[in-house]
């Protein structure tokens, strides 16, 4: 009787331990790919002063963060990752997180860095006399340029950039510029709205008064009573009267040159004075 109850007490504690064993095991798989948060500070290992700016990536999927001027940090992880922590003037170290028995309160972790010497090559320092002997040095020195930027970028790619920007804000253009037969066949929706909507009535006017004022604002750079009277010497009503003559005999548009614009001046005034004669 008392070996079946000593057997019996053994089966029954190794049962516990199994099952204990089990669950434990079941517990820390089921809290494996459960995201916790965790919070740490990163120290230096020889005086424990806080590393602020430190960078913290976990290690399986490169993502991470960056502590603050305490050194503190705040990290969603998993249970088993390994963060790597990397910091200007110290290792990069690799710390595997400690198992979280409760990761709904996780404990607050210290990780502590090395700092790290550059050994830099020996520099030899001359002397280079009087100040302007230094100065006439350093402004006839020749500066090679490893990787010079080039300048003409703008000239190789204009021939590619035919297409002109669009001068209208976007808040202000219309949805469909264009309201042509096509779109109305393929896009009948679309149309109707262009057509019939208020606003986008009213976008369509604004876009094309921006589009004008554009144009205007480009002509009157090109040709405006300054320009007539520094190529003619005209001033006050003299001035005034020229421009009257000129009137649709000059044709400036946004595209003419300014070599253009002063020829036919010039031919114009030739014929102004003439005319007075």
């Amino acid at each position: 009787m008392k070996l079946t109850i000593k057997k019996y007490r053994k089966i029954s504690v190794f049962t516990s331990c199994l099952f204990l064993f089990f669950f434990f095991c079941f517990t820390a798989k089921s809290q494996e790919n459960k995201n916790i948060s965790i919070s740490g500070q990163v120290l230096q290992a020889k005086n424990l002063e806080v590393i602020s700016r430190a960078t913290i990536s976990i290690k399986r999927t490169r993502m991470g963060t960056i502590c603050d001027s305490l050194g503190v940090f705040h990290l969603q992880i998993q249970q088993a990752d390994t963060l790597v922590i990397s910091a200007l003037g110290y290792q990069t170290k690799e710390w595997a997180v400690p198992f979280i028995f409760n990761p709904e309160f996780p404990p607050f972790f210290s990780i502590k860095m090395e700092d790290i010497s550059y050994l830099l090559d020996d520099v030899d320092i001359y002397a280079l006399g009087s100040w302007d002997e230094f100065k006439d040095d350093f402004l006839n020195a020749e500066v090679k340029e490893k990787n010079p930027i080039n300048t003409d970028i703008k000239k190789q790619l204009k021939p590619y950039n035919t297409r002109k920007p669009n001068p209208v804000p976007a808040q202000y253009r219309p949805k469909n510029e264009k309201l042509g037969v096509v779109q109305a066949i393929f896009a009948p929706t679309d149309f109707l709205f262009g057509k019939l909507s208020k606003s986008e009535k009213n976008k369509r006017k604004l876009s094309k008064r921006i589009k004008e004022e554009g144009k205007n604002n480009k002509i009157s750079k090109k040709y405006n009573a300054q320009i007539v009277a520094d190529a003619t010497g005209l001033e006050g009503d003299e001035l005034l009267d020229f421009m009257g003559f000129c009137g649709k005999k000059i044709h400036v548009t946004e595209n003419s040159t300014d070599y253009d614009v002063m020829k036919q001046i010039l031919d114009l005034y030739k014929e102004y004075t003439t005319k007075e004669e």
